[in-house]
């Protein structure tokens, strides 16, 4: 499973007036992502495939209506079986307007579920929304924002009351301690030299056995998460700090060399960094 390594800061929502609302209905082959992460609140109903999700520090299994639930600023991938055919529903939403509907459940952290198993009736009412959803925005008749805010608001009550009531979350891959200190310590020092052998060395273990570890809980290899996690972080500087050159935002992240930072944006993103920046300006 190929999954690029180093988690990029996705803007969902482009255009300061436009309708705060994202959403989506796809039917394909869907290939591993890369690590992301974004303000906005993430959902997505699967209607068909099996597969994974990496959410924050481990792996969660998904299967046919599962809804995956991922938080603003939450680093992310989907993780498919390989060659697998995904059918799913995605809604992007800001996360203040699912504040106001108390579906975030930021301070209640037993009531929060990334993965919920829904029941027909559920997962089918959540379709009709979304489905709505795609079919006002691209009529655009009259009262269509309207209409989009009533079925934001159902859905993000129905979700709240789903979520009170559950009792049992879509299968968890268990976090492991070991892999959640190596997580925690590249998120801190990402933009450092990293070295999986003094890591292993620390943890007390095989290089070996630390790698296996943290493919088996994340789905993606240690180098591979490390080089997504400063991609992404080049994207956002990029894109937030114009006043800095591109040769000086790849040493911020971590990138010694300019020409492997250059390779390695292009690989993940399909263009140079400079072409990213020219294309945002």
């Amino acid at each position: 499973m190929t999954v690029h390594a180093e988690p990029f800061h996705q803007t969902i929502f482009e255009e300061p007036n436009e309708l705060p609302v994202r959403a989506s209905w796809m039917r394909a082959k869907y290939p591993s992502k890369p690590l992301t992460y974004h303000e906005e609140c993430e959902y997505h109903l699967i209607k068909r495939g099996r597969g994974s999700y990496f959410i924050a520090d481990r792996k969660y299994e998904y299967q046919k209506n599962t809804l995956v639930i991922i938080r603003s600023n939450e680093v992310h991938a989907c993780l498919p079986e390989p060659g697998s055919y995904l059918e799913k529903a995605t809604l992007y939403l800001p996360a203040s307007s699912v504040k106001e509907k108390k579906a975030d459940f930021s301070t209640a952290e037993d009531n929060f579920h990334h993965l919920l198993n829904l029941s027909e009736q559920e997962a089918t009412t959540i379709e009709i929304i979304v489905k709505t959803i795609c079919r006002e925005m691209e009529s655009k008749e009259e009262g269509w924002d309207e209409i989009i805010e009533a079925m934001v608001a159902h859905f993000l009550l129905l979700i709240r009351r789903i979520m009170l009531h559950t009792r049992q979350q879509a299968p968890i891959v268990g976090a492991n301690p070991m892999v959640s200190r190596l997580l925690k310590h590249i998120e801190s020092n990402y933009n450092q030299p990293l070295a999986l052998y003094s890591m292993a060395k620390d943890a007390g273990c095989t290089p070996g056995h630390l790698s296996r570890l943290f493919k088996q809980h994340t789905g993606l290899g240690f180098k591979q998460y490390i080089t997504q996690r400063r991609i992404a972080e080049a994207k956002r500087l990029l894109r937030e700090d114009i006043d800095l050159s591109v040769d000086i935002i790849s040493q911020r992240v971590g990138f010694k060399d300019f020409v492997v930072f250059n390779r390695n944006f292009k690989l993940f993103t399909g263009m140079t960094p400079s072409a990213y920046r020219c294309m945002l300006a």
